[in-house]
């Protein structure tokens, strides 16, 4: 035997052969012969530590449930799975089983109860001292749930009135809870034991059969049909059975179970709920086999396809109501969703209700540069009743107001005296140098003012200079950087700016330009050494 290496390995020998096995290959993933092929599959959320645990499709919406092993239990919706909600349940228990009503789900964990709505909010958590190794989890009716597990009790709860009742059984724990449609529930333990009990009455034993001499793996139930599939006790070890049994309820004293073959030992068993008669095996390398359970010579007849789950082991499933669809979960973190050949758009249930999703938010779209977008088109998200947004402002804001004057010192209208219409008071000196007085208004209070004395910028605080004609005056060039002398009346002997700043303001103001000369009333403290003419 000749092998040959790979093109992205090392350089192909001189033999151009292909590789040829001389083992029998396993049924593979891409048959095209098969009636049933992939149409989705996702990865999970913290795959990389925790595989798949638990796993079911929605009764009501057209939602697949999954729980793992690091206790986050996660929706997808549709055929396509697209992720809906993801919720913790339990920070480090695993997640054992799900079940769905109208108003949410029950997660079950090893020591407690959750009920959740679908958007994710936690309703209540159920915790016992009696539930130490929970397994199952089952509806018994509209409000009951029957909880089995690794113990020697069942406990049925009331999810309406929030009351368990302890029920004592004798078989070694209950691992697997199935019911036909009927009013008997049949409970599964680890060392073989089939256990079937009235729904009405859970604590009595109706019948009770091994079903195999060593561990049970899976049952389930269809009307009065029950299969069943485990190990076989050897004096070495526990081997795994090779095909499934039939049992029919009402003949257990008789010959009422026969065996029907497949080509992997079946781990997991699964009923068709909408064919009579229809189950699917699946086995731990992900083989799965559509079974005939009403006819068992037709065993050649058999519909195989394969999980491709790339080494993993292959640890629940679950059927759709309508049958349309397949769903498995995997220890690697894979879940992988099947669907007749011929089937595009499988649904999960004959009358789904529609999925609540949140409100899509769309905003009006503009460029950047679109100067004639309005702003006030965005809309605002409803606010609860008596708010209201911010860019709304009360009334009492867009009332047209003048600015209020400055108010006089009341020490100045005490002391002024009158002169035909001019008013002559002495300074009170009651404030420091460039302070200025304004009225405050604030939002509290906008009839009442406060009168508050601040410096006003220091560009607009006057400004004393000292000149120096011997020395270099810094501070000045540090204020007129043009080279020109100032106008500013402080400094001494400075006649001509008076003049000049009284006939600047009277040209801007639209007046004829004139001669300056000086009068007695420039009251200047020496007569003007010439006179300017100013065009």
């Amino acid at each position: 035997m000749a092998y040959r290496y790979p093109d992205m390995g090392s350089p192909n020998d001189s033999n151009d052969d292909a590789y040829v096995s001389d083992f029998p290959q396993p049924y593979g993933a891409n048959n095209p012969d098969a009636e049933y092929v992939k149409k989705a599959g996702v990865l999970v959320d913290e795959a990389d530590e925790f595989g798949v645990t638990a796993i079911t499709f929605d009764k009501y919406e057209e939602l697949i449930w999954m729980g793992h092993a690091g206790g986050l239990v996660t929706s997808f919706y549709g055929p396509d799975m697209k992720k809906y909600t993801s919720f913790r349940v339990h920070a480090t228990e695993a997640i054992r089983d799900i079940v769905t009503f109208d108003e949410g789900i029950y997660v079950l964990s090893k020591t407690q109860l959750r009920h959740q709505i679908r958007r994710g909010i936690p309703k209540f958590t159920h915790t016992s001292m009696h539930m130490s190794d929970m397994q199952c989890l089952f509806q018994a009716g509209r409000t009951k749930l029957l909880m089995g597990g690794h113990q020697n009790t069942l406990i049925e709860f009331d999810v309406a009135q929030m009351y368990e009742t302890v029920v004592p059984i004798t078989e070694d724990g209950c691992a697997v809870l199935r019911s036909g449609g009927g009013s008997l529930v049949a409970c599964g333990s680890a060392n073989g034991m089939v256990n079937l009990r009235d729904i009405r009455t859970p604590a009595i034993s109706t019948h009770i059969f091994r079903a195999h001499t060593g561990c049970l793996s899976d049952l389930d139930m269809q009307g009065n049909m029950l299969i069943s599939s485990g190990f076989t006790d050897t004096d070495s070890a526990q081997v795994p059975e090779q095909f499934v049994v039939v049992w029919d309820v009402r003949h257990l004293n008789g010959t009422g179970a026969w065996t029907i073959p497949v080509a992997s030992p079946p781990l997991l068993l699964h009923f068709l709920p909408s064919v009579s008669g229809k189950a699917t095996a699946l086995s731990s390398d992900g083989h799965v086999t559509i079974l005939h359970v009403n006819e068992p010579s037709e065993a050649d007849k058999q519909s195989v396809f394969q999980v491709d789950t790339q080494g993993s082991f292959c640890s629940v499933m679950d059927v759709s109501s309508t049958s349309q669809a397949f769903v498995f979960g995997d220890e690697a973190g894979h879940l992988h969703l099947f669907s007749s050949k011929h089937n595009d758009k499988p649904v999960f249930n004959n009358f789904s209700r529609e999925t609540e999703f949140a409100t899509p938010f769309r905003i009006p779209r503009a460029g950047f540069n679109d100067p004639t977008f309005r702003i006030p088109s965005v809309p605002c998200p409803p606010l609860a009743s008596g708010t209201m947004p911010f860019n709304v402002l009360p009334d009492e804001f867009f009332r047209r107001v003048f600015r209020r004057p400055k108010p006089i010192d009341p020490e100045l209208l005490r002391t002024i005296r009158m002169q035909g219409p001019i008013g002559y008071a002495p300074n009170p000196n009651n404030r420091t140098h460039n302070l200025y007085p304004y009225i405050d208004d604030n939002l509290d209070d906008l009839n009442k003012s406060r009168v508050l004395s601040v410096k006003p910028p220091k560009e607009y605080q006057k400004i004393v200079i000292v000149y120096n004609k011997n020395e270099p005056n810094a501070e000045l060039e540090s204020l007129n950087k043009t080279g020109l002398p100032g106008i500013q009346a402080t400094l001494p002997n400075s006649y001509c700016n008076p003049m000049l700043q009284d006939s600047f303001s009277k040209h801007w103001t639209g007046r004829r330009a004139h001669r300056a000369t000086p009068t007695s009333s420039c009251k200047l403290s020496a007569p003007c050494p010439r006179r300017l003419r100013l065009d």
